[in-house]
């Protein structure tokens, strides 16, 4: 179970009042231990956008990465990170209005997305010719 200091580090911020209203809507479910509020995984990854791949549970639990962390890696700015999210073709999580990346996501959609640019550079170009 996860309590809400957890949650407020893995989604970089997160009030009281941004816990309750989600729950109030019924998008958070809480569950209680008689003192405090507690959530399970699959209700995190429910509000966060739906559970994980097969097989990237563990990856998907590992801490998130923010537009800037997932542009640093990938050697992008964050406003291609953003629109790469927006499309569809980054995966990413949505607690709220932010944009969180798991970092395996990254690295795969970064090897997708990126080739080498020297074998570009020098694919086409042969030395003996």
């Amino acid at each position: 179970m996860l309590d809400r200091a957890f949650l407020r580090r893995r989604w970089r911020s997160a009030s009281d009042a941004f816990f309750w209203r989600h729950e109030q809507r019924g998008r958070l479910i809480p569950v209680t231990d008689g003192s405090k509020l507690r959530y399970s995984w699959e209700a995190v990854f429910a509000f966060e956008g739906g559970l994980p791949p097969e097989g990237m549970v563990e990856a998907y639990k590992s801490d998130l990465l923010d537009v800037y962390e997932a542009a640093r890696l990938c050697s992008v700015t964050p406003s291609y990170i953003k629109s790469a999210a927006r499309s569809g073709d980054l995966p990413s999580r949505r607690p709220g209005r932010a944009y969180l990346f798991v970092p395996a996501e990254v690295d795969a959609w970064r090897a997708r997305r990126f080739v080498n640019r020297k074998t570009l550079k020098t694919g086409g170009n042969s030395s003996d010719e």
